[in-house]
């Protein structure tokens, strides 16, 4: 891959990351638009409208399939801050989950100043938790490594687009709370 495609990759990853809504279509029609201000190159631009047209595709197909409660749950459970987003703001027309959230749960005074930062990718773990009792193939120890993994790569995510001098501590506060729900998160993942 050479410096153009690398560079337009990381200004789409960036841009993508940092985007913490669903892609809409004006939002997916802002990010284009940005990208072509920044001079990305079109073959990066034209990959990313494929994809949103493939997911939204993808999407489409599994719910015609019918494909099950228990996909559901996993694709939206451990999948991106966007995608449980959109699943969230429609989700009226998903009530058989449970979409009760907490935010980050962090001790008063132990959210290491990054407890409204990692919000989004909180959220998704607590879909994460909050579901995967009702499926025996999720309820269990795979599973909640499952989501807590995920919720160690959205959690980074949301750290990639900082700048360069607070991104170090911002990786570092996300294994923090990674390890504090590997050790303690068994209490609320089983209650």
């Amino acid at each position: 891959m050479g410096k153009p495609m690398r560079f337009a990759v990381g200004i789409l990853a960036l841009l993508l990351a940092a985007c913490s809504q669903p892609a809409t279509e004006s939002t997916s029609a802002s990010i284009v638009e940005d990208m072509r201000q920044l001079g990305v190159e079109p073959e990066a631009i034209a990959a990313y409208t494929e994809a949103l047209q493939n997911l939204e595709q993808a999407r489409l197909a599994l719910q015609s399939l019918g494909a099950g409660d228990l996909l559901l749950v996993q694709s939206i459970a451990l999948g991106s801050v966007a995608n449980y987003d959109a699943y969230y703001n429609a989700r009226a027309s998903y009530p058989q989950f449970d979409w009760s959230r907490n935010g980050c749960s962090a001790p008063e005074g132990l959210g290491l100043g990054y407890r409204e930062t990692f919000r989004p990718a909180c959220n998704v773990h607590d879909f994460g938790y909050a579901n995967f009792p009702r499926f025996p193939s999720l309820y269990n120890e795979t599973g909640r490594k499952l989501s807590d993994d995920n919720f160690l790569v959205n959690m980074n995510q949301i750290c990639r687009p900082r700048s360069f001098l607070s991104r170090s501590a911002c990786y570092s506060a996300a294994y923090a709370y990674y390890l504090a729900v590997r050790s303690a998160g068994w209490a609320y993942f089983y209650d």
